[in-house]
């Protein structure tokens, strides 16, 4: 089996290197990977190759043994509803029953399936060789949907597929019985595992291969996570804080804004490539070309993390809320809108509620106090109907200096296709749409500026975005994922009094609007505040400045300055470096060349994460630099917070404790077993003692007893960690948790709520399913919630997750409903969502795969299916008669030659993704039409669906689109 294994390394080497060849800085590099990445790659697969023996064992047992057999399918059924509960974290899948019914179906059909393929396994597994060969096909097409469907979205769906494709590849072993050949293996990889810290030492240096396998190698890429934790990244020393371009400071004014309006328009999800003055192909900006022609234009601008919620926080602070929110700061942060009411602004905010859709228990006391704005319209409406609202709101506002801010939730996905901006014509896609919708808001930016224009000659003009948008850019979809250009790039123009037309090449960022604003209005800047004052930039007086700027996610951090982009992956510490003036795409990584570049970018990557929370009072500066990063997630600064398991401060003790419980990094575990024992302080005892539990260290009485304490604190951390290693005892502690603290109760945040549901998947507690189905329409959330109900198993998830993908508007999360659904057994039901999912413009990939798992393809509902590859696929299809038709072809491996007719039509040119192929065909006069398709890889399926308009966006309801009036234009401050 390790043989095998070491085919598929092999494998995944080759097509890395050639995939990915652009991507290296030389051969040298695969030469690294071969040398020192492989071997702790083998070491780690030792293990589970000895899990899978033992599997296999126990399969060999249940295909003869009836109650084996039941067992085993249960089994199955379980880890297939801890996938499904895995994919279903997030807004894609808000709403409860869709999360649950997806779970159950995934379970339900995992369980049903394997009882019924177990007999058969018998007779396979006696024809070794084809066993082999399908064992081999199976690995390819599992690996090729690890490595390219849906990067960096839905871990535990990738995690399903890696195990997955070390199952099928282990039938390879079949193909050869040589002993000798299988104990060699065994001792080599018993080296390897010797090996496995020198080598992890040995790539330390080696970002750009580090990054390039963590994102686009399965195996090797979790190899190099491995290193990272047997052979943390070394510290690196601070840069000065005076070496920061925007440390704060006083700088002399350059602008005199003095009495003028300010409108601030934001376009959400706004990438700045696909804004026509920045030099995009197509013609979608006019107004914002025309406000750029009297204005300044901002190259590179940067938001601070791809994502609403923070992104526009932190530009009404001036200052990055996102590490301040982890470290339980800035909540109290004084808002653009209320530090210009002070000076006798009257402020008016238009936007919907989606700004505080991530994370949203950290956000309240902005949501609740509505930004400080005294006049604000807080629901989802389309750009028209804005600028409506905009002009009403403008025929009655009172003549004293406005703020007014309008953000605009176009172009955020779902993309639609607007009639008067058409992109693509009749094969138009997602990106088209998206196009469409750039165009259709910056219709309403230009009818917005105009109406405040004519009503207030001499306005200050600002349009900016949250975030960008990526399209595959990187391997990836959407936004919040990645801290590359497309994402954290946005446009920035202003326009007003004293600003010089030009566009500047100096780095920025969106947190310096308002001290910028402050600065040109003469008003005082508070000391709290991040950004710089842009007013030198923008009035012409200052062009050598390179700039800086900061963007980070959970996974992800950039720092700008000047051309260089530094991009790091923060939990392995790998970096690459790009020089946008020759690669603004990111798709060369120069590190190797400019050793010197990167370690000075890293040092003020390592300054600026140091000082996050140093001018938010005592809070924040008392803290030591090591908890800050701890309680920001992380996970290198675990070594330094262990340290200070040893401090004389007994709080410093405690917190720390805390820290390493929320961090659970296994590297610690002496430090942790140390103070657990030793200490003298009991809360510190407490939480070491369970931050051992969640390492993986023997349970000791004081974690037992915490089970029972009577603290609710208590119990709960302790239910969590017991349960999180399959430990039941608390299962009642975690549900009532859920039930009284989940959001959008507040009790939780996100990342809590994530390790609240896999403890609850872990140990399938079916008393929490009540709360969890209640929970469900909490999107940021919706995915692991799905996930926990399908590892619960509790069949009542069944029919909310189909009467959720019937209409789900969200592309990402239709797939994984799907699969919950074939998992729970669903057949016929799914037929109608699958074909026309399968039909709209940019198709669901995996519909057909699924629909062929579901068993429902048939030629009297337009499909054919076989159980092994085949080169030929020959049938008669019922087609819907006199309507646009498409044909989807799955292949076991990736992108294939297909070859053929359907009907009278000559296939040529199928667009692929991973091992499903489609391509559009005319109406068919007949309700037949003949398929002679051929494949040299070979074909599983193929299936025609009528063409289908994509779900439109849901109308405002109360939740989502209620619209909130706050003040009146004439009320006071």
């Amino acid at each position: 089996m390790l043989l095998a294994w070491l085919i598929v390394l092999l494998f995944e080497h080759i097509v890395v290197g050639y995939t990915q060849r652009a991507l290296f800085s030389g051969t040298w590099e695969m030469g690294i990977a071969r040398k020192f990445v492989s071997p702790i790659a083998v070491g780690a697969l030792l293990p589970a190759a000895a899990v899978v023996v033992a599997v296999g064992h126990g399969l060999k047992r249940a295909i003869c043994d009836g109650r084996a057999r039941n067992a085993a399918s249960s089994l199955c059924g379980v880890a297939a509803a801890l996938v499904g509960y895995g994919v279903t974290f997030g807004r894609h899948f808000a709403r409860l029953p869709l999360r649950v019914f997806f779970i159950l179906l995934i379970a339900t059909s995992t369980t049903v399936a394997t009882w019924a393929l177990l007999p058969r396994m018998a007779k396979l597994l006696t024809m070794r060789r084809r066993a082999a060969l399908l064992g081999a096909a199976a690995a390819t097409a599992l690996w090729c949907m690890d490595a390219w469907m849906l990067p960096r979205l839905y871990p535990a769906f990738h995690s399903a597929l890696f195990a997955c494709t070390l199952l099928a590849a282990a039938a390879i072993s079949l193909a050869w019985t040589s002993r000798w050949a299988g104990e060699a293996m065994v001792l080599v990889a018993a080296l390897c595992v010797v090996l496995a810290p020198a080598a992890a030492r040995r790539i330390q240096d080696a970002d750009n291969l580090r990054l390039i396998l963590v994102e686009h190698a399965p195996i090797l890429g979790r190899a190099i996570r491995l290193a990272a934790y047997l052979a943390p990244p070394p510290p690196l020393d601070p840069a000065p804080a005076d070496s920061l371009t925007f440390a704060p400071g006083e700088i002399p004014r350059a602008l005199d804004w003095s009495g003028r309006d300010i409108l601030l328009i934001s376009v959400d999800a706004l990438r700045a490539d696909h804004v026509s003055v920045y030099g995009y192909g197509r013609r979608t900006t006019p107004h914002l070309d025309a406000i750029a022609r009297e204005g300044a234009v901002f190259d590179d601008a940067y938001c601070p993390t791809p994502h609403t919620s923070y992104s526009i926080t932190s530009m009404m602070t001036g200052k990055a809320m996102r590490p301040l929110l982890s470290l339980g700061l800035g909540e109290d942060s004084e808002t653009w809108a209320a530090a210009l009411r002070r000076y006798g602004y009257r402020t008016a905010g238009f936007y919907p509620p989606a700004v505080f859709f991530v994370d949203e228990g950290r956000f309240t006391p902005f949501e609740s106090s509505g930004l400080d704005f005294e006049y604000r319209k807080i629901e989802f409406l389309d750009a028209k109907d804005r600028v409506a609202q905009v002009a009403a709101y403008l025929d009655t506002a009172p003549a004293t200096p406005l703020f007014l801010w309008v953000h605009l939730f176009e172009p955020h996905e779902p993309y639609v296709m607007h009639e008067d901006h058409p992109f693509g014509g009749t094969t138009a896609l997602p990106l088209d749409a998206y196009d469409s919708e750039i165009a259709e808001a910056d219709d309403a930016v230009g009818r917005i500026v105009h109406l405040v224009t004519a009503a207030r000659p001499g306005a200050v003009v600002i349009v900016t975005a949250d975030h960008g948008e990526e399209f595959g850019d990187h391997g990836g979809s959407y936004h919040g994922t990645s801290c590359y250009e497309e994402q954290v790039r946005v446009p920035l123009i202003i326009a007003g009094p004293g600003v010089a037309p030009r566009t500047i090449k100096s780095v920025v960022q969106t947190i310096d609007l308002l001290p910028t604003t402050l600065s040109a209005l003469g008003m005082p800047r508070p000391s709290r505040l991040r950004g710089r004052d842009l007013g030198p930039l923008l009035a012409g007086k200052e062009d050598a400045d390179p700039g800086l700027a900061y963007a980070e996610t959970d996974e992800y951090t950039m720092l700008a300055r000047g051309t260089d982009r530094l991009v790091c992956a923060r939990k392995v510490g790998a970096c690459a470096l790009f020089d946008v003036t020759s690669d603004r795409a990111e798709q060369r990584d120069r590190s190797s060349e400019s050793h010197e570049v990167v370690r000075d970018l890293r040092r003020q990557s390592v300054t600026l994460e140091r000082q996050q929370g140093l001018l938010e009072g005592e809070g924040g500066a008392s803290l030591p630099a090591a908890l800050r990063r701890g309680l920001q997630g992380d996970v290198d600064a675990a070594e330094d917070v262990a340290a200070l398991l040893d401090d004389a401060s007994v709080a410093l003790r405690r917190k720390a404790a805390e820290v390493l419980f929320d961090l659970h990094v296994p590297s610690v575990a002496p430090q942790i077993r140390r103070a657990s024992e030793h200490d003298e302080d009991d809360e510190v005892r407490r939480w070491t003692a369970l931050a051992g539990v969640r390492i993986g260290e023997p349970a000791s009485a004081l974690a037992d007893r915490l089970l029972r304490d009577p603290g609710v604190t208590w119990r709960r951390r302790a239910a969590l960690a017991f349960a999180e290693r399959g430990d039941a005892r608390g299962a009642a502690e975690l549900a009532s948790w859920w039930a009284d603290a989940a959001p959008p109760r507040r009790g939780l945040d996100v990342e809590q709520g994530k390790e609240v549901l896999a403890a609850i998947s872990k140990i399938r507690d079916a008393a929490a399913v009540p709360s969890l189905l209640a929970s469900f329409d909490f999107v940021p959330l919706r995915p692991w919630i799905a996930d926990a109900l399908g590892a619960v198993g509790d069949p009542r998830a069944r029919a909310p997750l189909l009467a959720a993908l019937r209409d789900e508007r969200y592309v990402t999360a239709r797939g994984p409903e799907a699969k919950a659904l074939v998992a729970l057994g669903v057949t016929t039901e799914l037929r109608r969502p699958l074909a026309r999912f399968a039909g709209i413009p940019e198709p669901m990939a995996e519909a057909i795969e699924m629909a062929r798992d579901a068993k429902i393809l048939s030629p009297p509902v337009g499909g054919i299916s076989v159980e092994a590859p085949v080169p030929t696929l020959l049938g008669d299809v019922v087609v819907p008669a006199g309507a646009p038709l498409r044909l989807l072809v799955l292949t076991p491996g990736g992108s294939t030659q297909l070859t053929g007719r359907a009907g009278n039509v000559v296939l040529s040119g199928p667009r692929a993704r991973g091992s499903q192929l489609w391509l559009d065909l005319p109406p068919s006069a007949a309700a037949h039409v003949a398929l002679d398709l051929h494949a040299p890889a070979g074909l599983l399926a193929a299936w025609i669906v009528p063409l289908a308009k994509d779900v439109a966006p849901p109308e405002p309801s109360a939740r989502s689109g209620a619209a909130v009036d706050a003040g009146r234009p004439g009320g006071g401050n």
